[in-house]
């Protein structure tokens, strides 16, 4: 065998065993990684919108943003698309965000991109979650590319966000 096959072997051997351990993983989502971060740096954001159809299609969003150490930037996007847009802002505690982080490890969406199969779509809907992905990008995973599950972990991270939709948090900055 040649220095360069075996080389080629070791190096081999070496990357399957980083990825047996866990190495390639995406880094545990942390809001405390956020603190002092610039304000408006987005945490997290949920779209949904009608799937397979040509005119305008209203969207519903829900995004996250660093906006202090104590408190997250959460804005709500209604009627997205249409004539009229409405948007509603909330300032609420950082847990929210750290909320949204822990269902993106549990239902494994940190996950879904590296997925080639038992992958399901959904016919007139369309969901997106985008979220940091630990190493300075985002990752971005849809309804088109997400285990059969998915949708639950989808609907979760909906009502997990909304539940912040409360008139104590609105604000007009």
């Amino acid at each position: 065998m040649s220095g360069i096959s075996k080389k080629l072997i070791l190096l081999t051997a070496v990357m399957i065993m980083l990825g047996l351990f866990g190495c390639n993983k995406t880094k545990k989502l942390d809001i405390n990684d956020f603190k002092g971060s610039e304000p408006n740096t987005m945490l997290a954001d949920y779209y949904e919108r009608a799937a397979g159809m040509e005119e305008k299609q209203p969207y519903y969003e829900l995004v996250m943003y660093t906006y202090s150490d104590s408190q997250v930037l959460l804005e709500e996007y209604r009627n997205g698309d249409t004539d009229e847009e409405e948007l509603y802002r909330y300032l609420v505690p950082t847990e929210a965000a750290q909320e949204v982080f822990d269902i993106i490890r549990e239902t494994g969406m940190d996950e879904w991109n590296s997925r080639e199969k038992d992958m399901t779509a959904l016919d007139g809907m369309a969901y997106v979650v985008k979220f940091p992905d630990g190493k300075g990008d985002y990752q971005r995973v849809t309804s088109d590319h997400m285990p059969e599950d998915g949708n639950r972990a989808f609907g979760t991270v909906k009502v997990t966000m909304s539940k912040y939709l409360k008139d104590e948090y609105l604000t007009e900055d």
